[in-house]
């Protein structure tokens, strides 16, 4: 069966089923993408620079990383051809900016509400905790919404509330303030001048508050310079004079709320509502102003530059740290059930062909491709590697634009990797005796259509295939930011030292990273308290050699021990090597000579991150905090996956162990002796009652 249905109109990849809302600014649709209802929201102000698409790009993708149940999640965005009459002094329509979005049938709350209806204070609380929980998170990840009012909060069918239309006109993003002037009647002052912070969602929620309990707003003006020079001049009418259901401590509470400085108001949204909720069960109130202010993760045009590719990530430095150094961080990252290995359907020693084209061959090693669709199609590279920069040009054409109703960029893609891997190529001009493998042409075509259509493959291939470069070629040429698997650390090593240079030498250059587990570097923490402490080491040949290249500026050791040059006796690698349960991570002294650290950020800047299926499988119980943001997984050898995945999740516990975890020295310098020996008697006597079993 086809993807899409004939006939009926598309948008990009998703086909449009019927119009659901059309207002001044834009269009709101209801669509399909894998018999999944979805919402597509069309800008109707056509883009036209460089400039306006790259910060629509950057803005939507950092909204597209929330993840929390209160917000509308945005699954998409792109542009789709201008076919109005909005062009510009050179002829040109411009294209038109779409975000696709959680369809959530229901109402929203200015539909809920009749103007003037007054609200009991208890119910006002069910509204305003979850949209102040969802701001309190879009601000810890450094976002504001800016565009607030009841007709962006959305009930659902539990009658649960939800947060939608993330701003789009604040400053360096790319459509006029103009576009949301439903929000004006609600922004706060700071707001109205251009200057917004989280204090202004957080004035916007209470002037919502405000309204809900005294069924007016505190100032009547709907343009901004009238509203400002009421908030200016004219005195907040109190809460009680309009509703006297309202209690002095509700009324304190949504005054600070409201004050003029931003400053004056509570810490954080979060703040205001548990505030709130004190008030109403007649608890003492917690009134703190000082603040962290959040500003916006948006880059001003003129900063912005030429990113390759366009909506590549630069900002990537929540990497480097652990979550216990991100008490309040919440974004969340790719699961071990986003990973899971779709089922191919297609029993052992035959083909299935697949609705989508794809075909799966019984043969020895399986290929799985995972597109975690992160980012936009990125544009498609048909230089070699001693190409320039692309030009204004390049980038404008490379841009995701839907004007037909199937996307060329799969075409597109297939075409450069088949230049590149076929006779008379780029590796055969190069490459004396290159002979093509039409397996390998064939491998690396259905890695491009999964790469530019978001879907997963499961592909097997033969000893000889080469399917090592039929996955690094179309992930190169895509500009797609990819995290690659292997089954162990050899074949790893083999990827990256010999696949990985071999692609950037002859197809075209990229920054790839090896990373591996904490255990495989040297910790130059526990490499000095060896050094230091008892001299049972000091005078050992590979120590001293190991601390001399450690302490060798010109040296280019990298921390991980298969590149010292010899062998490290095992009784010496094990006092000086990385132990998750004992690094203090940023709180350590030589954090700044950490190689964890130096690895991890640069894998945070490469497209090409090699890891083995082990370390995969931590990151996903990790909840995604150990690997960088990525929009595809490769899975090389995958059959291997399930065997990794019950060792790595089985939890063995020694005697040995837990004695570990009792010496750790931050337990040790912060609780009594007594308390630790007590602790180590614990445990004797429990290991030999087990013992029993």
């Amino acid at each position: 069966m086809a993807d899409a249905e004939v006939g009926l109109p598309r948008i990009g990849a998703y086909t449009v089923t019927r119009l659901l809302n059309h207002g001044p600014t834009s269009s709101i649709y209801l669509g399909k993408q894998r018999k999944k209802d979805i919402a597509i929201k069309v800008f109707q102000t056509p883009l036209f620079t460089l400039e306006a698409k790259e910060a629509f790009l950057l803005r939507a993708k950092q909204l597209k990383k929330l993840k929390d149940r209160q917000i509308v999640e945005i699954h998409d965005f792109g542009f789709v051809q201008n076919a109005g009459v909005g062009d510009n002094d050179e002829g040109d329509q411009g294209d038109c900016a779409y975000l696709v979005l959680q369809y959530v049938p229901g109402e929203t709350l200015r539909q809920r509400i009749a103007p003037g209806q007054r609200i009991p204070a208890d119910e006002v609380k069910r509204r305003l905790s979850p949209i102040a929980s969802a701001l309190h998170y879009a601000h810890v990840s450094t976002l504001l919404h800016g565009n607030l009012h009841p007709g962006n909060l959305v009930i659902d069918a539990h009658d649960n509330t939800l947060l939608t239309d993330f701003s789009f006109t604040l400053k360096g993003l790319p459509f006029p303030s103009e576009q949301e002037s439903a929000s004006v009647p609600y922004m706060a002052p700071e707001h109205l001048r251009d200057l917004p912070t989280s204090a202004s969602d957080q004035y916007a929620l209470a002037v919502m508050v405000y309204e809900w309990l005294c069924g007016q707003r505190p100032y009547p003006a709907t343009e901004r310079e009238h509203l400002l020079h009421q908030q200016t001049h004219d005195t907040l009418p109190s809460p009680r004079s309009l509703n006297s259901d309202i209690s002095p401590a509700v009324e304190k509470v949504l005054v600070q709320a409201l004050s003029f400085n931003p400053d004056e108001r509570f810490q954080h949204t979060q703040a205001f509502a548990d505030n709130y909720l004190r008030a109403l069960m007649g608890l003492p109130l917690t009134p703190e102003t000082k603040r962290v202010v959040a500003t916006i993760l948006t880059k001003p045009v003129a900063e912005i530059g030429l990113p390759h590719p366009i909506a590549r990530k630069q900002d990537r430095d929540t990497f480097a740290k652990t979550p216990a150094d991100h008490p309040t961080y919440e974004a969340q990252k790719t699961t071990f059930e986003d990973i899971a290995v779709p089922d191919s359907r297609a029993s052992n020693g035959e083909a299935a062909s697949l609705s989508n084209g794809k075909v799966l061959h019984s043969l020895p090693e399986k290929i799985v491709l995972l597109p975690t669709k992160e980012f936009l199609q990125p544009p498609i590279e048909e230089h070699d590697a001693t190409q320039s920069t692309p030009t204004e040009h390049d980038v404008f054409d490379a841009l995701p634009k839907a004007s037909t109703a199937f996307n060329n960029s799969a075409s597109r893609l297939s075409d450069t990797i088949t230049k590149d891997l076929c006779q008379g190529g780029i590796l055969s001009q190069s490459l004396p005796g290159y002979e093509e493998r039409p397996a390998q042409v064939e491998m690396a075509t259905l890695v491009a259509r999964s790469l530019t259509q978001s879907i997963p493959s499961i592909i097997e291939a033969g000893t000889g295939t080469g399917k090592s470069l039929a996955y690094l070629v179309p992930i190169v040429r895509s500009g797609k930011v990819a995290i690659i698997s292997t089954a162990n650390k050899a074949l790893q090593e083999q990827l990256f030292y010999k696949d990985i240079p071999f692609v950037q030498q002859h197809i075209k250059h990229f920054d790839a990273a090896l990373v591996k587990g904490i255990g495989n570097y040297v910790c130059i923490d526990r490499l000095e308290t060896e050094r230091n402490g008892l001299q049972f080491y000091a005078k050992n040949r590979d120590f001293t050699r190991l601390v001399d290249i450690t302490n060798d500026p010109d040296a280019k050791f990298n921390g991980d021990f298969e590149t010292l040059g010899f062998q490290l006796p095992g009784d010496i690698r094990s006092k000086v090597c990385g132990d998750s349960d004992q690094c203090a991570w940023s709180k350590c002294n030589y954090f700044s000579d950490c190689y964890v650290r130096e690895m991890r950020e640069k894998a945070a800047r490469a497209q090409v991150i090699v890891v083995n299926h082990t370390l995969l499988l931590l990151d996903a119980a990790m909840d995604g905090f150990l690997l960088p943001e990525r929009d595809v997984i490769v899975l090389d050898e995958a059959h291997h996956l399930e065997e990794e995945a019950t060792r790595s999740f089985t939890i063995t516990i020694s005697a040995n162990s837990v004695s570990t975890l009792l010496a750790q020295r931050m337990l040790k310098d912060h609780t009594l002796l007594s308390l630790q020996d007590e602790a180590n008697r614990t445990l004797m006597n429990t290991w030999d009652r087990l013992k029993l079993v």
